[in-house]
């Protein structure tokens, strides 16, 4: 099914001009998979409502999440308010035994997909483009079970969608989670593109758009460098690990389905349909080395070193991996690792740390003194194919963050052919950007 897989992000759904610009942009592009997030601002709610569960009115966050949805409608729809209600009994239990049990969050936190998938079907049919609502869970988008980050089964996914999608028909469905014996998992925040991307995969979809408000991706994020230009060509490597390192235009696990069947993805600013047809941002296979050879850089602040300090501790075997293994059980990533002989640094989101101190409490590493816990940092990542055949851009880097005397904690390169990151004290992040963005990019 050669179909073209389109994607919605929720800031493109905040009235009812949207539905119809959607429609606009979809009507020429059949056969289609439309992917649709929830409407903007609905997921925060749920969120809110769920993380405060005992003092939530069950009532009355399901009438205003109803009128929410309603809104896009000319007139009252019976089978909108039926899905938007079907999570009471969930917000009701919760509510009664005073927790939110990990599968109930998340079939919770994703109906506002659901209800977007539903409002977009009744739209686009009445519309008189005819397309069919196809769930997660009945056409089976597998995960590996994992709460709140699932990572999905391409493999048994794809054998799934061949057996319900069917050649020429138009199919909308909701995005950000998938399945794993019978129960929700959701794929983290903006898992949407992910949703995208896998599917398009499973379809052997000729290509992929993304329809954002936002330009696409930029050389360094535009809220805190001015002078931030839109990237016009990334290849899959690039647009991952930018996306991994603090980038929020795509989810971080977004590229590698595409990546996998070589399909092309485009990112388009629904700002600026009216005036170009063209993407903000082409991803596909091409390497395209530009002359500064940084594309990009970005920056996260959800970053935490957990420091493993011992006389021996970089030369005796098993350390590093009881760590991670203790880690692991707990499905706490590591994002990287940075050892030498009296000292082992564990990457992590700084969400993370309660997490890991409790594990560290249990854990037994005679070899281990001490452990510092470092989370008011920022990591920078300068991002371009070709970056580290070049000798000079390491230089042109530290010298910039140099010039405005930011002290760097620590690097690293070589772990990405297309990757060099560096911690930095959270203070110093903006400065750092902004200067690395000028030795690059140039000023005003």
């Amino acid at each position: 099914m050669k179909a073209v897989v389109l994607k919605f992000g929720g800031s493109t759904l905040k009235d009812r001009t949207d539905l119809e610009n959607i429609k606009r942009i979809i009507e020429t592009q059949q056969p289609f998979v439309l992917v649709v997030s929830a409407v903007n601002g609905v997921t925060d709610m749920l969120s809110s409502a769920l993380n405060d569960i005992g003092n939530t009115d069950v009532d009355a966050f399901l009438s205003n999440l109803d009128s929410v949805y309603q809104h896009f409608l000319d007139k009252f729809s019976s089978s909108l308010h039926e899905r938007v209600y079907a999570i009471e009994n969930f917000l009701r239990g919760a509510k009664l035994i005073g927790e939110v049990p990990p599968f109930v969050y998340d079939y919770v936190i994703s109906q506002g997909e659901r209800c977007s998938s539903l409002l977009l079907t009744m739209y686009l049919n009445q519309e008189g483009i005819p397309c069919e609502e196809m769930l997660p869970e009945t056409f089976g988008l597998v995960t590996d079970g994992t709460f709140g980050n699932a990572t999905v089964n391409l493999k048994l996914t794809q054998t799934n969608v061949k057996k319900y999608f069917r050649e020429n028909q138009n199919y909308v469905v909701p995005g950000f989670y998938g399945v794993h014996e019978g129960k929700v998992n959701v794929l983290g925040r903006g898992g949407s593109d992910y949703t995208a991307t896998s599917l398009a995969y499973c379809l052997d979809a000729k290509s992929i758009k993304l329809y954002k408000d936002v330009p696409g991706f930029m050389s360094s994020d535009p809220k805190t460098v001015s002078t931030a230009k839109v990237i016009k060509q990334l290849s899959y490597a690039e647009a991952a690990e930018l996306s991994y390192f603090g980038a929020k235009i795509l989810h971080h696990a977004s590229m590698e389905p595409a990546m996998k069947k070589n399909i092309p993805v485009y990112i388009y600013d629904v700002h600026t349909l009216m005036e170009t047809k063209e993407a903000n941002t082409v991803i596909c296979a091409n390497s395209c080395i530009s002359d500064n050879v940084v594309k990009s850089i970005s920056s996260t602040e959800d970053i935490a070193v957990i420091q493993f300090n011992g006389d021996n501790v970089g030369r005796v075997p098993g350390i590093l991996g009881t760590i991670a293994s203790a880690f692991a059980k707990e499905n706490v990533n590591i994002k990287s690792v940075v050892t030498s002989q009296t000292s082992i640094n564990v990457l992590v989101s700084k969400h993370d740390v309660p997490l890991c101190m409790h594990i560290i409490e249990n854990m037994e590493i005679p070899q281990v003194q001490n452990i510092v816990y470092k989370t008011d940092i920022s990591l920078i990542a300068a991002v371009g194919d070709g970056l580290l055949q070049h000798h000079s851009i390491a230089a042109r880097i530290f010298s910039a963050v140099s010039k405005q005397k930011v002290n760097v904690e620590m690097i690293s390169a070589g772990a990405s052919d297309v990757t060099m990151y560096f911690i930095v004290r959270a203070t110093d992040r903006e400065k750092a950007l902004k200067a690395i963005h000028e030795a690059f990019f140039g000023g005003e």
